[in-house]
């Protein structure tokens, strides 16, 4: 794929570095996804550049932005879709000078020089890159940034606006024909490859379904079942069932119990990151309890942790806690 993309441009064994080009390593980087699917990707060592000039930020819709778009679709009766586009940086150009020498992986380019020309994983600017490019491709189908988020996309219809929330390279669409919106993107000149297309079902950790009464649903379902299974490999148990996130009247800021060892520090700090982006994508029920454990991160003792478990614990009993989008009233 990095050639179909034409991401390089040769120069030949052992050629000489072009005036104003930096030479960089590179390396791959392997992931097992959340679904089983095995994922490699190679990426550029951009820490070693300097930071560009001009802006290499990019922004990414908000989850709040997310559930209001969710609301949207449902008030207004739009069918909410999920796309992915592949290879999304590829599909930019960098403007950054930079090039490395081909390792044996590249086969018959083994030794040779290589300029990067697309916007490839682990530039400073290419997150800014990407972003120009969908911009310039959503301004083109017609789109506009909302005033609230400027990357929520509005496009009005006769009687309704069309949306498009983009996180990167996921994009939730809220539309009437969701399929047209599909065909501008695969065809020219857009000509995107997109993968995972259609009525959304798992978006940004967060599942989407209908319960018996045909209300739209949305929580962090496979995301809890994950966080249980790390929960199982840090402790060797699963977590104990419990029906409130905390003890009532409790006081841990009274806790006298013995501080833990740095691994515990460590699996205190990293549980309390779970639990925060639990709250992120909608179990606000947990909210307060978390907020409360997370002023001992610190310095926590085994009475800390020991709650922060009873957290765990309330969401593994509880994991099939939603958000329902009622739009009945």
């Amino acid at each position: 794929q990095l050639f179909e993309y034409t991401t390089f441009e040769d120069q030949g064994h052992s050629a000489r570095v072009p005036d104003g080009y930096q030479k960089i390593p590179t390396h791959m980087v392997y992931d097992v996804k959340h679904d089983g699917r095995h994922k490699a990707r190679m990426v550029a060592g951009g820490h070693r550049t300097e930071t560009p000039v001009d802006s290499v930020y990019s922004g990414v819709v908000s989850l709040t932005g997310v559930r209001l778009i969710t609301f949207l679709a449902e008030h207004n009766q739009l069918e909410l879709w999920g796309t992915d586009i592949g290879n999304a940086y590829l599909e930019s150009y960098t403007k950054e000078k930079v090039c490395f020498t081909a390792g044996p992986e590249f086969g018959d380019l083994h030794g040779h020089l290589m300029i990067i020309k697309k916007a490839l994983y682990g530039l400073k600017s290419s997150g800014a890159r990407w972003h120009d490019r969908l911009f310039d491709s959503l301004t083109d189908m017609g789109f506009t940034p909302s005033r609230m988020d400027p990357d929520i996309w509005m496009r009005a219809q006769e009687d309704h606006y069309e949306y498009i929330a983009c996180y990167v390279d996921d994009l939730m669409i809220a539309s009437r024909n969701p399929q047209g919106i599909i065909d501008s993107l695969e065809s020219a000149p857009n000509n995107y490859k997109l993968k995972g297309t259609g009525p959304i079902k798992f978006h940004l950790g967060c599942d989407f379904f209908r319960d018996e009464d045909g209300i739209l649903c949305v929580g962090p379902r496979k995301y809890i079942e994950r966080m249980v299974q790390q929960y199982e490999v840090m402790f060797g148990a699963k977590p104990r069932g419990y029906s409130s996130p905390l003890m009532p009247n409790d006081h841990p800021e009274l806790d006298t119990s013995p501080l833990l060892n740095d691994d515990g520090i460590h699996q205190y700090q990293s549980l309390i990151g779970s639990l925060q982006w639990t709250i992120s994508l909608g179990r606000f029920d947990i909210a307060t309890a978390v907020m409360t454990m997370s002023e001992y991160r610190t310095a926590p003792r085994e009475g800390h942790l020991e709650r922060v478990k009873r957290i765990c614990g309330f969401l593994s009993k509880m994991r099939h806690g939603f958000i329902r989008i009622r739009t009945g009233e």
